[in-house]
């Protein structure tokens, strides 16, 4: 039987190998013995030797057998008795009698009474241990199986604290997956609860409503939003069957203001064969009366067990041996509750739930030309999910996609998938129809300051060491950076180093020194929503929207500009980025000074920054000049660079951008970056210049010949700097702890 189920290629399930009928399970009819008491509908596992209160239950249970049916039992549960003497589940992970007690605790904790509070239980802080989370996670997976204390109808409920919601925030609707337990859901409601006012549809394991009963339930409740706050954006976010009652709903409601957040989305069920073709011949053979859709079941819900196990592991900071037989403990835990649910879901509410998830992609393969909602698609690396996120990105044009293809399904309970930071990130965030880049932005989190930090930050700051010098009221040059307020907008107007590999620790530092964000204008290519990649995965440029970098434009500048928000532009654009060789620190600025005209109409201060170091990391062998002379490959690289978007187009008076492609070189030893944030220029103390063209020109050059001056300073005072090498100074760094020492200013 068990060759039968591994040699099925169309039940590859990991669920699988911890079911009853796989190796890590003996079926004996010698060993511990199995109570059933039909008011908890439980089977509970206990070791060789039954506790006091077991064994009396036992007694009593036979007592009642031998004199018939008088004492209560019926014949089915006299029968199964009877049956359930005769089996041994054999735990492979742990075999001792600490862990047979324990596992009889834990099913003893399950198999609550029948009168049992229903509520679900509102999601833990951020900040609990991690013990706590362990205990908290396990406990969530068990509510699965304790049916008789989850029975009604399908209800809402909101699961934190409604006074935690940002006033104004969008309604974010959580749909059920397939079992709805909502287990991977619950790790990131703290986090959406701050984004949005949270409301999840919970359907009790019993319940038998078919899907389009709920799709008018969740109806319901977006008609009366839409009452309320007409202008709203509602968002829908669904794993597998939860994903795909958000198609069906966003097909169906083709005209209200719908964002799709898809986990993984089970619309593959269509046309796959979820069931092994020996299943009835199996469940026929089996001693008890068990199903084996449950495995099927758990993958959609919980994925790979590993999954679970190690979103409920102890802290990382424990030593390694304790943190390995902590996840085999989790494990076996989890391998309880599988065992159970093939005991206690009965068959017919198995086959229920398979064919209304097979009912409900059916349908929605057929409808998605109607959905014109905007679509968030978040895809793990099984096979299935890759093809049918990149299907359904070519069939809906608004379907941005991330893939994290050494994640497995259940992606919600990968602690890397952080869905509101992705949400933010790609744009998807915005309270009315359109997304605003100054109403719809939020500042990042500790949690995405950190992780900015860690993948991004921290080796930049030990490969460049950079220093920060600034220019104050008297004309003096000292360490540090400007102050920023909000008296007036600012825009620092930086030069291009080649690639720009120095920004992100430009902007840090403001961060780190004064904790504001300044808002930069980067290159479209760079934050561009969706990639040219069929399926993308989550990285850079995603990192740098977060940090609410938008692409450089003239409007987007006058609103950040009327919003008073700090701003950096870098004015040379592609062509300083990508220079030929001999153009290091030169400044190669369009010769229109639109960004003086803007920030004089708002009274912004200008602050001209120098930047000297990037220029010097990459040994330019061949620049793009050169490199599109060759007859082939340069023709090759003229047609990659035309599908990429560019900030400048050509025009009567200028040339268009030049591409990213093309130039070719390596790497030096990095060099040590320096930073010169020159005086500052109010333009709020003459707006009368607003209209004089020649005025506004000779801003523009002041402005120019201030980041020239800088250059040529830092150029000149980096030769005094004993650390400006890379070799001395990572020694010197490695050995003393702290940065390496420089010139004076």
């Amino acid at each position: 039987m068990e060759s039968i189920i591994m040699q099925s290629s169309s039940f590859r399930n990991p669920w699988m190998l911890l079911s009853p009928c796989s190796q890590n399970f003996a079926l004996r009819s010698s060993g511990s013995r199995r109570y059933y008491n039909k008011q908890q509908q439980m089977i509970v596992v206990g070791s060789t030797s039954p506790s006091p209160a077991d064994a009396a239950a036992s007694r009593r249970s036979r007592r009642r057998s031998k004199g018939g049916n008088g004492g209560g039992a019926t014949r089915d549960e006299i029968e199964l008795q009877k049956q359930s003497s005769d089996i041994q589940i054999q735990l492979s992970l742990q075999d001792s009698k600490q862990t047979d007690a324990r596992v009889a605790l834990l099913y003893k904790s399950a198999a609550a009474s029948a009168g049992a509070n229903t509520s679900v239980n509102p999601i833990r802080p951020d900040s609990a241990a991690w013990k706590t989370r362990e205990s908290w996670l396990i406990d969530e997976a068990r509510q699965i199986i304790r049916v008789d204390e989850d029975q009604g109808p399908p209800r809402w409920y909101c699961p934190v604290e409604s006074a935690g919601f940002p006033e104004n925030a969008p309604l974010l609707l959580c749909l059920p997956d397939i079992v709805s337990n909502g287990l991977s859901i619950t790790l990131h409601q703290q986090k959406l609860a701050r984004l949005f006012k949270v409301q999840c549809l919970h359907v009790p394991f019993c319940n038998q409503a078919p899907y389009e009963a709920l799709l008018e339930q969740v109806e319901a409740v977006i008609k009366e939003e839409q009452i309320v706050r007409p202008k709203s954006t509602i968002y829908l976010m669904g794993e597998a069957y939860g994903g795909v009652l958000a198609l069906l709903l966003a097909a169906r409601n083709p005209h209200v203001n719908l964002v799709l957040v898809l986990i993984d989305p089970a619309t593959w069920c269509d046309d796959y064969q979820v069931l092994s073709p020996f299943q009835s011949l199996l469940e026929a053979a089996a001693p008890v009366p068990f199903s084996l859709l449950v495995p099927f079941l758990f993958s959609l819900t919980f994925g790979d067990p590993m999954t679970v196990a190690k979103a409920a592991n102890m802290d990382p900071s424990s030593p390694q041996l304790e943190q390995t037989t902590h996840l085999a403990v989790i494990l076996q835990e989890l391998l309880q509750i599988l065992a159970t649910a093939m005991l206690v879901w009965s068959k017919a509410q198995c086959q229920w739930k398979v064919q209304q998830l097979q009912l409900a992609a059916h349908s929605a393969n057929r409808q998605l030309e109607k959905i014109r909602a905007d679509i968030l698609l978040l895809a793990s690396g099984e096979e299935q999910n890759l093809q049918e996120a990149k299907k359904l990105k070519q069939l809906l044009p608004s379907c941005s996609v991330r893939v994290f293809k050494n994640s497995k399904p259940a992606l919600l309970m990968d602690e890397r998938v952080q869905v509101a930071s992705l949400i933010k990130a790609t744009h998807m965030y915005r309270l009315k129809k359109h997304h605003d880049i100054v109403l719809d932005y939020l500042p990042p989190t500790e949690d995405e300051i950190k992780t900015f930090h860690n993948s991004h930050i921290r080796i930049m700051k030990e490969l460049f060491s950079p220093v920060f010098l600034t220019v104050d009221e008297k004309g003096k040059m000292k360490r540090g950076v400007p102050r920023i307020t909000k008296e007036h907008p600012i825009l620092f107007i930086c030069n291009h180093t080649f690639v720009g590999f120095d920004l992100g620790i430009l902007l840090n530092e403001f961060l780190e020194d004064q904790n504001v964000m300044i808002r930069s204008l980067a290159h479209p290519a760079l934050i561009m929503t969706d990639s040219l990649v069929d399926l993308p995965e989550s990285g850079l440029p995603d990192l740098v929207r977060l940090l609410g970098a938008v692409p450089v434009t003239g409007s987007n500048l006058y609103k950040l500009m009327a919003a008073h928000e700090a701003v950096l532009l870098l004015p040379g654009g592609m062509r300083e980025a990508v220079k030929r060789k001999g153009e290091a620190y030169k400044l190669l600025w369009p010769k229109k000074p639109e960004f003086v005209r803007t920030a004089v109409r708002h009274g912004a201060t200008i602050i001209p920054v120098a930047a000297v170091g990037g220029d010097d990391f990459i040994q330019i062998l061949l620049d793009q000049d050169q490199v599109l002379q060759f007859p082939v490959i340069g023709e090759a690289i003229r047609n990659m660079g035309a599908n990429i978007p560019r900030a400048r187009l050509a025009n009567r008076t200028e040339a268009a951008e030049d591409s990213l492609l093309g130039s070719i070189g390596f790497p030096k030893p990095p060099p040590r970056m320096y930073f010169a944030f020159q005086k500052p220029i109010y333009t709020h103390e003459f707006p009368q210049i607003l209209h004089n063209k020649e005025a506004v020109d000779n801003l523009y050059q002041q402005v120019k010949a201030e980041i020239e001056s800088g250059l040529h300073y830092l150029l000149q005072k980096r030769k005094e700097d004993p650390y400006e090498s890379f070799i001395p100074r990572i020694i010197f760094e490695n050995t003393q702890g702290h940065s390496a020492p420089t010139f004076e200013p």
